[in-house]
């Protein structure tokens, strides 16, 4: 497994993975509920938003195939919040690690970037993703809510950032 610096042309791998995250949602979703925005119009947005200063995004890829991406949008300068974006692993790699690994590498880059806080959102019925967040010490920060109108509650989540994480994770096979 390897990582490297996702830049605007790898958008459409981007959003393929955010979309097989996004299918495994209609296990908790309500009925007749659809990602928020049609493939194609998430690839535009994703690498527009990918040009923004101060976005960043990493890529895991297993012999040049895609696994897993996580991305970093920025609060307002260092001493502020940085926004956990995204953080989506292809269902054939859910339990390797992974996820693990870039969510420590985005700690370490909002750390490093002098961000104090950091905050992500994340389905409320979506309990194997907010176990992961709580157990790495994140804390809800108010009630679910429909956030950005994506048609499942969402929660919101905050944590402190003194310094860069001590431990790395390790990737299974």
């Amino acid at each position: 497994m390897t990582t490297r610096a996702a830049v605007p042309a790898d958008a459409p791998t981007i959003a393929r993975t955010m979309h097989l995250g996004f299918a495994t949602y209609r296990a908790f979703a309500p009925a007749g509920w659809s990602p928020p925005a049609p493939f194609e119009i998430q690839v535009a947005a994703i690498a527009e938003r990918m040009r923004a200063p101060g976005v960043w995004a990493l890529l895991a890829e297993r012999a040049g195939e895609p696994v897993a991406h996580v991305a970093m949008a920025p609060g307002d300068g260092p001493g502020s919040t940085a926004y956990l974006w995204q953080l989506f692993v292809r269902p054939a790699f859910w339990g390797t690690g992974v996820a693990g690994l870039l969510h420590e590498a985005f700690l370490a880059r909002a750390a490093q970037a002098g961000y104090r806080r950091a905050r992500l959102a994340t389905p409320a019925p979506h309990t194997r993703a907010r176990r992961f967040y709580e157990r790495r010490g994140w804390r809800t920060d108010g009630p679910p809510d429909d956030l950005w109108h994506f048609g499942i509650p969402l929660v919101a989540y905050v944590r402190p950032l003194l310094s860069p994480p001590a431990r790395e994770a390790t990737i299974r096979p």
